[in-house]
């Protein structure tokens, strides 16, 4: 990118950008189409969605839990549960056909009702047997040290105060929150790296305060994250990550305004701090 007075001049950057969405574009679309990740997703169809009342009664049980589910289908995961495990009690659904009687015609109808049974599940830790498939999203090393020490003087001057603090096991690196930003620190520094730009762009982008879906938020933030890291010359797993959104080419090159003017804010900060 050309400079003008310190700055990028509008249309070389613009070009620059363009050029890099169009390429997280199609890799995201490569991801999303290939064999693996259709083998990932068919995976974890097959784990309930908990409701928030039993994911509540599965962290009291086991707090450190990540992925739960019940006997029968971590066997046909080909993973089996170890021997002395202790299940983890929850509440599963079950439907029922009643038949009821209109009181004013005489009339039978049937009708299905919801009734909850206790159930145990099984965290991953408690079972052996085949891996399962993973999307990793993590950067290993430590070599973006300096960035991250620039990063941080870039939140200070915002008025962003950032946290360093474990986040847990469940593949939570970080979140910001309006004007605060809480990053892992059991993590890599180059992840720690990755996950401070996206952060930082829900943050410039005034996320917490739009209304606009989540699909899109996280589009953009990663947009971001894909743009700086690729013009310092960093390692990124921003595809994977927006996989996970169903990111697509189209979803991706509307959010173009938006990423632009994140990734050029921070950019050019980096270049010049």
């Amino acid at each position: 990118m050309k400079k003008d007075n310190g700055t990028h001049t509008t249309n070389e950057f613009m070009n620059d950008i363009e050029k890099y969405l169009k390429q997280l574009a199609s890799e995201t679309d490569e991801v999303k189409q290939s064999e693996f990740f259709k083998h990932y997703l068919d995976t974890m169809s097959r784990f309930w969605k908990y409701s928030y009342h039993n994911q509540l009664l599965i962290f009291y049980q086991k707090p450190e839990a990540t992925t739960v589910a019940g006997f029968r289908t971590w066997h046909s995961l080909g993973r089996w549960v170890k021997k002395g495990s202790k299940g983890i009690r929850i509440l599963a659904p079950y439907t029922k056909k009643i038949i009821e009687k209109d009181h004013k015609t005489g009339k039978e109808k049937e009708k299905a009702i919801t009734l909850f049974f206790p159930a145990s599940v099984f965290d991953l830790s408690q079972t052996e047997g085949k891996p399962l498939p993973e999307i990793d999203i993590t950067i290993s090393g430590d070599g973006y040290g300096m960035f991250l020490e620039k990063l941080i003087v870039f939140c200070t001057q915002k008025s962003i105060k950032v946290d360093f603090k474990t986040l847990g096991v469940n593949g939570l690196y970080g979140y910001s929150t309006g004007g605060q930003i809480a990053i892992t620190d059991t993590e890599s520094i180059n992840t720690q790296v990755n996950t401070l730009i996206h952060e930082i762009a829900h943050e410039i982008l005034s996320h917490k305060d739009q209304k606009i879906s989540r699909q899109q938020r996280e589009i953009q933030a990663e947009g971001v994250a894909y743009v700086v890291t690729k013009h310092f010359g960093m390692e990124n797993k921003s595809v994977n990550y927006l996989a996970f959104y169903d990111a697509d080419y189209r979803k991706i090159m509307e959010n173009l305004k938006a990423i632009a003017e994140a990734s050029k804010e921070i950019i050019e900060f980096l270049a010049l701090s």
